[in-house]
């Protein structure tokens, strides 16, 4: 039994050894922290997932056919022996089974400690899952599904695929290129999403929006701004007090924001837009996907640009207004306007370039516009 027991301790202390001759394992310091990194290679799955109680996650995919990672643990303290004190109370675990790698760290027993992964994977991994209760998130490259989740931290993806599902409790979310579905929320920061070839479902407690490309949208902030380069199909966006900004919508469009200024246009669509105060600006596009529309602030000025070849019916009405009150490039647009003292209401109503589905303007105090735009 002893010679059993001290030939286990020769292959520990052998493995140990061979371990440090890698160069698999090594602590050193970095200004006010002593660092523990730790490198290793797993089987491949088609499931990877990544979690950690504290520290960032950043997840590459490559050609390969396997799993390779760097930990590193974190930890603060004055000396060598007291930062490995520090360093025995943070916990990670890999493991590889079947079609599932799973790498996992625990920091919750430390005082301030945290562990950080950087991990490739096989670029075709089916599905990968990040979690982190407090740090950011970072992925590319990955042709499946892609899961992120962190308590506050900020999260980045690029390259994706599959459908993406990501969630942070207050950071900024930044989406590159996406190959499909794409659903962000944040409790609180900015949001940009690059392009998706599916729909965006994006929402923020009260950052700014900004999105380029996607086939249908539903966006959503409780104070920021929203600006939209394209959508091919239907759009919603929704903010409680920021400017909403769409340059090209194929489909119908349903806007509203508490207090900010509206600029649509070119809008394929029809289009449902209100602000509690601002201006609106539309330029409507021509076609037959045009619907019935309606434009509408409490105070500002509305304009509307239409083109040669659309055809819309207007029904257009001002209550206070600022000046004319309303003025068209029209002469089939009859305007009136009310002859009595202190009376400053305003109604226009009349078929432009033949008529079509009806287009209702409104706004409370302000002006309104329409401008003929002549074929190119």
């Amino acid at each position: 039994m002893k010679r059993h027991v001290q030939l286990a301790a020769l292959l520990i202390s052998s493995a140990l050894a061979a371990v440090a001759q890698n160069g698999n394992s090594r602590l050193y310091r970095a200004g006010n922290e002593w660092i523990q990194e730790v490198k290793g290679t797993l089987s491949a799955g088609t499931i990877v997932r990544v979690k950690s109680t504290a520290g960032s996650i950043r997840v590459q995919g490559a050609d390969q056919n396997n799993v390779t990672y760097t930990i590193r643990e974190h930890v603060r303290a004055g000396s060598e022996a007291a930062a490995r004190r520090e360093i025995a109370k943070l916990h990670f675990t890999t493991l590889s089974s079947g079609e599932t790698v799973k790498l996992q760290a625990d920091c919750e027993g430390s005082d301030g400690g945290y562990i950080d992964f950087e991990v490739a994977v096989p670029a075709q991994t089916a599905n990968l899952k990040l979690q982190t209760n407090g740090g950011a998130v970072t992925a590319r490259n990955i042709n499946g599904r892609v899961e992120a989740n962190t308590g506050g931290g900020n999260i980045q993806l690029d390259q994706i695929s599959g459908p993406i599902t990501v969630a942070s409790g207050g950071g900024g979310i930044d989406i590159g290129k996406a190959g499909n579905d794409v659903q962000v929320s944040t409790g609180g920061g900015n949001i940009h999403v690059a392009s998706a070839s599916g729909r965006i479902i994006a929402s923020s407690g009260g950052g700014n929006l900004s999105i380029g490309a996607a086939k249908l949208m539903n966006l959503q902030t409780g104070a920021g701004s929203i600006t939209v380069d394209k959508c091919d199909g239907q759009l919603k966006a929704e903010t409680g007090g920021g400017s909403i900004e769409l340059s090209d919508v194929q489909g119908s469009a349903q806007i509203e924001t508490g207090g900010g200024g509206i600029r649509l246009g070119p809008m394929h669509g029809g289009v449902q837009a209100e602000t509690g105060s601002g201006p609106i600006v539309a330029t409507l596009a021509s076609g037959k996907s045009f619907t019935d529309s309606r434009l509408e602030t409490s105070v500002g000025d509305i304009i509307v640009y239409v083109p040669d070849g659309l055809g819309v019916t207007v029904k257009a009405a001002v209550e206070v207004a600022r000046g004319q009150g309303i003025v068209s490039d029209f002469p089939d647009l009859k305007i009136s306007r009310p002859s009595g003292y202190g009376s400053r209401e305003t109604f226009a109503e009349g078929s432009l370039n033949g008529g079509g589905p009806v287009l209702h303007v409104h706004t409370t105090t302000g002006n309104i516009e329409f401008r003929r735009v002549s074929k190119q």
